[in-house]
């Protein structure tokens, strides 16, 4: 009796023990599950847009790759083409325009970020190649604050945020 008691606890918490991992398996493949399906667009994009600066702006190499979201969406590529220049890219999601910028034409990110710490940037999260009011920018977040530099005049155009 007391052998068959002791059994049956056995018993009982290997079950408890097998569904625990069963659950955690399962919990764990959705979720990579779900973060795969999440960076299908993000993934997609970058390949469309690689492609498409390749073939039109004669980008060699992609550095770089973001999604400058401002008054349109823009896939921004940073990379050289075969001349070894470097070059950013401008592609509008909506639509088939592409706009070619040399980087040695204008400020770097590193003055942008400079310029952006002057207006009161604290801690520079990330720095985004953008287009707005007919303009290329860098696009300097900090924080919740967006400062827009202009790419060509390296003149600090708005800061937005909270």
């Amino acid at each position: 009796m007391k052998n068959r008691r002791k059994n049956d606890r056995n018993f009982i918490i290997w079950q408890y023990i097998i569904g625990s991992v069963i659950v955690l398996a399962v919990l764990t493949f959705s979720y990579l599950y779900i973060l795969n399906l999440s960076m299908d667009p993000y993934q997609s994009a970058k390949v469309t847009a690689s492609r498409i600066a390749r073939q039109y702006a004669d980008l060699d190499k992609v550095d770089r790759f973001a999604i400058y979201n401002g008054e349109k969406s823009y896939y921004s590529l940073l990379g050289k083409n075969r001349k070894k220049t470097q070059l950013a890219v401008l592609i509008e999601a909506d639509s088939d325009k592409i706009y070619t910028y040399e980087l040695s034409k204008g400020i770097s990110q590193e003055k942008a970020k400079q310029i952006a710490k002057e207006s009161g940037a604290k801690q520079i999260d990330k720095v985004t190649f953008g287009y707005v009011k007919e303009q290329p920018i860098w696009e300097v977040k900090s924080g919740t604050t967006y400062y827009n530099v202009g790419f060509e005049t390296g003149t600090l155009l708005s800061k937005e945020g909270l």
